[in-house]
């Protein structure tokens, strides 16, 4: 085996190792998330209807989209939108 085909099969295996990790992160992100699409979702900075859900393999947890609401419920007048992460959850 010379070092070129070492140092190949180590970066296959790094690579290999990070998508299995990705993909674990995924799953336990599905699994322990409670809200869907259309859902409204507060956290310190406010509330907001889901509009999108994806995933911070950095942070493992959902990350929200949609756009942002005032106290009683209503889109706000400026139609702003913001991400939330998951983990910042304010439980009324």
């Amino acid at each position: 085996m010379t070092k070129e085909k070492l140092d190949n099969q180590l970066a296959q295996l790094l690579a290999d190792y990070e998508q299995s990790k990705k993909e674990l992160i995924k799953a336990y992100c599905i699994a322990n998330n409670p809200y869907k699409v259309g859902d409204v979702f507060t956290d310190a900075y406010g509330s907001i209807k889901i509009e999108k859900i994806t995933y911070s393999i950095h942070s493992m947890c959902c990350v929200y989209y949609g756009h942002e609401l005032k106290k009683d419920g209503t889109p706000k007048k400026s139609g702003a939108v913001r991400s939330a992460y998951q983990s910042n959850e304010v439980k009324e």
